[in-house]
């Protein structure tokens, strides 16, 4: 019983001092990927095959027809085995523009960009941004392998474990913290994978138009008028109705009561 209890101690402290260094190692990873981050106008360089990546592009750019600029960027999109994710059309005084945001794989994100911009009549914007996310990658499948590796050992003293059911239960909420903390670091690995593997570009497109003022306000004619008023009237006449149907007994009483005035003066007359 000593070495059992023994043993989910050193699991213990072994989980806790991870959890520790964790979060003084991820400010240290925030940190770099914030220096590592950098805003360029030219084109993506070449980067080691060994490196994880995460690039974006922001382009913006005139056009002579939103329409028809929209429909080659699509055909360029399925040239290039990419896909858009998001689009908003919006219209103003001035121009019309659309948002469009695009996924596509690393090895086609220059050729994509290059061929996007040979759609414009005027460039506004061309930025590529990089994100080298290598260090936290490395950092989170080291911690993946340690913690897999504490959840065996306490499957395994799960497994022969004779002692008190308060111990089994102990390495049974241990095995159940360490599962939720491997599922979140693999989620977010997934996450990292997702982005690293699809390069995203975010375009806008517009297009100039002669000033063009809003629409006035619609203005009812007569007859729309006179119907309407027709129709409020006759709904008024129904709520009457409905009311007075409500309150029928109050109203037979001062009928009532009415009548018996009326007999009463009656009679006070002749007299």
């Amino acid at each position: 019983m000593k070495k059992l209890g023994l043993l989910f101690l050193f699991l213990a402290s072994i989980i806790s001092c991870e959890t520790h260094n964790e979060g003084k190692e991820e400010l240290g990873i925030m940190d770099e990927k914030m220096e590592n981050s950098s805003s360029i106008h030219v084109e993506k360089p070449e980067v080691a095959d060994n490196r994880k990546i995460i690039w974006n592009a922001d382009l913006e750019f005139q056009v002579k027809d939103v329409d028809e600029s929209t429909k080659d960027i699509s055909q360029l999109c399925s040239k290039y085995e990419a896909f858009i994710s998001h689009m908003n059309l919006m219209s103003s005084n001035y121009q019309i523009s659309n948002h469009i945001t695009i996924r596509v794989k690393n090895e086609n994100f220059n050729r994509l960009i290059n061929e996007i911009k040979g759609t414009s009549i005027f460039i506004s914007k061309v930025e590529i941004k990089s994100n080298d996310v290598t260090e936290e990658f490395i950092d989170i499948e080291s911690r993946l392998k340690t913690k897999k590796e504490v959840r065996e050992r306490y499957i395994d003293i799960l497994r022969k474990s004779t002692g008190e059911i308060k111990d089994v239960i102990a390495a049974e909420d241990a095995i159940r913290k360490i599962t939720e903390e491997i599922e979140a670091k693999e989620g977010r690995l997934r996450y990292l994978k997702d982005k690293v593997s699809q390069s995203t570009i975010d375009l806008e497109i517009y297009q100039k138009v002669d000033f063009k003022s809003e629409p006035e306000t619609f203005e009812k004619g007569f007859f729309t008028k006179a119907k309407e008023s027709l129709e409020t009237g006759w709904n008024i006449i129904i709520e009457i109705l409905l009311l007075l149907l409500s309150i029928w007994p109050i109203l037979l009483i001062a009928i009532l009561v009415f009548i018996w005035r009326r007999q009463w003066l009656k009679r006070k007359k002749r007299k």
